[in-house]
């Protein structure tokens, strides 16, 4: 099987699509203020965790870094309605993403570079064809198009890691103050550590970088409905 990461367009690059969407997650996990590392945050998204059960308004409100106990009193409240396999720091959002959209969009859209959004059609197909990993979560939109198909956000959990070769050196340490884990800068060349790819699945995402990996599986299916304003590019395994 052959693995894609899913890219925005160049900015030199054509589009064929005008749709564009202004939203928000509706709970996050703001950041925190680390005694060591300063002012930090991730970015990892998990639309499928509800948390319509935690009666803290925190986790509502978009506001700056948080004090370290602050940051470990609202981790502990969320934990339990997080998957256990799936990481839980400063800065994750969670449930269905709120907002406003315009203009017409593709099977797949990469827009920012750190979330991918499909339509209703692309999500039926893809079920239909029996893809495994495929977390859509439909978005929340208001949009002055009554016409408009609804949107489904892509969750990529952080299954596979990359292989230490390409991420080198420059890495940042894990915190065991405020529980920050080990960092790096995504590398240009990259590829995925053989023994940390999911077996069997279509979708999934890499622990400490923001990318949806995707198989050739899913890219044949979604080419399927039309073009999509996306590159994809390919990850190796070794």
């Amino acid at each position: 099987m052959r693995y894609f990461s899913v890219e925005s367009l160049k900015g030199d690059e054509a589009g064929h699509w005008t749709g564009s969407y202004r939203a928000r997650h509706r709970w996050h996990i703001s950041g925190v203020e680390c005694p060591r590392f300063g002012v930090w945050a991730g970015m990892d998204a998990f639309p499928s965790v509800d948390l319509s059960e935690v009666a803290e308004p925190a986790l509502s409100e978009w506001k700056g870094p948080m004090s370290l106990p602050e940051y470990k009193r609202l981790t502990a409240l969320v934990r339990p309605f997080v998957p256990p396999e799936l990481p839980l720091y400063a800065g994750c959002t969670f449930g269905p993403m709120v907002g406003t959209a315009q203009g017409k969009f593709g099977p797949v859209t990469c827009w920012p570079s750190w979330e991918v959004v499909l339509r209703e059609d692309a999500v039926e197909l893809l079920k239909v064809e029996g893809l495994k990993g495929v977390i859509a979560v439909r978005m929340e939109l208001k949009s002055r198009r009554s016409t408009m198909p609804a949107l489904y956000e892509l969750e990529a959990r952080p299954l596979a890691k990359l292989h230490p070769d390409c991420i080198g050196e420059f890495k940042t340490p894990a915190c065991d103050i405020c529980g920050r884990p080990e960092s790096f800068d995504l590398p240009p060349k990259r590829w995925l550590l053989r023994s940390t790819v999911p077996e069997g699945l279509d979708v999934f995402g890499v622990e400490g970088a923001c990318l949806h990996v995707v198989s050739e599986r899913f890219i044949e299916t979604v080419q399927r409905l039309g073009p999509s304003d996306v590159r994809y590019q390919e990850l190796p395994v070794g």
